[in-house]
């Protein structure tokens, strides 16, 4: 099971996901520490943790306010090693030929978009199947069969991340609930974003047949177990 740490941008800062309710996200203090900015977290993390993957959203862009790209650039250039999937709210196919222009201009290639069904509008997903680098995050919004049943007679093996951002925070898998999902999940390469609780929860989502999870709160639960603090500048 692949580890995927979940980092969610505002302002130039990381903030903590409630229950979904994007207005409620705060700064990420830990401990009352202050952990927003996101080049020292993600430092910290991998001192502590073995990722090389990053969930990476940008909550302006999503929101369609003025977006966070020239510090996710700069993410991207500290850390080469780390591969980031990059949800930036790619409504239109230009959005995403766009961001790739301005990030080959840096000869960057650590990254990976995240197409989420909450916004991508006009695609046509065959040709998105010509390139290699494209994860679908299917939100679970109560609109989650229309695309699950698109995705699965592509008949081909596609990146997806099932996305629970009501049960963000570590509020608990419903396992129940996913077994109607059992054929696309063995179909596809899919990862889990959002309710894992416990590292017990791996064995059971492995058991599902999904190839990882997106986690936040129980990294941030390890992080304040281990003492870590910012430096106090």
């Amino acid at each position: 099971m692949k580890l995927i740490l979940a980092i969610d941008i505002r302002k130039e800062k990381v903030v903590k996901a409630y229950a979904g309710l994007r207005s409620n996200y705060k700064k990420l203090l830990l401990n009352n520490n202050d952990f927003s900015c996101p080049l020292f977290f993600i430092k910290t993390v991998i001192k502590s943790f073995k990722i090389n993957t990053i969930y990476l959203a940008d909550l302006d862009a999503l929101a369609m306010k003025k977006d966070n790209k020239k510090l996710i650039k700069k993410i991207f250039t500290s850390f080469p090693d780390i591969n980031f999937l990059l949800d930036a709210g790619f409504h239109y196919p230009i959005a995403i030929y766009n961001y790739n222009k301005f990030l080959e201009k840096y000869k960057l290639k650590n990254y990976s978009f995240v197409l989420g069904t909450e916004s991508i509008k006009n695609y046509r997903i065959k040709d998105l199947l010509l390139k290699k680098n494209f994860f679908f995050s299917i939100d679970f919004n109560g609109l989650e069969n229309k695309w699950v049943k698109k995705f699965f007679l592509e008949k081909t093996k596609l990146n997806l991340i099932f996305m629970f951002v009501k049960r963000t925070g570590g509020r608990g898998v419903n396992y129940n609930f996913l077994k109607k999902f059992k054929n696309i999940i063995c179909q596809n390469n899919c990862f889990l974003a959002g309710g894992v609780k416990n590292k017990s929860d791996f064995k059971k989502l492995h058991y599902f047949g999904f190839k990882g999870v997106v986690v936040s709160d129980m990294i941030h639960k390890e992080l304040v177990g281990a003492n870590n603090s910012p430096p106090l500048i």
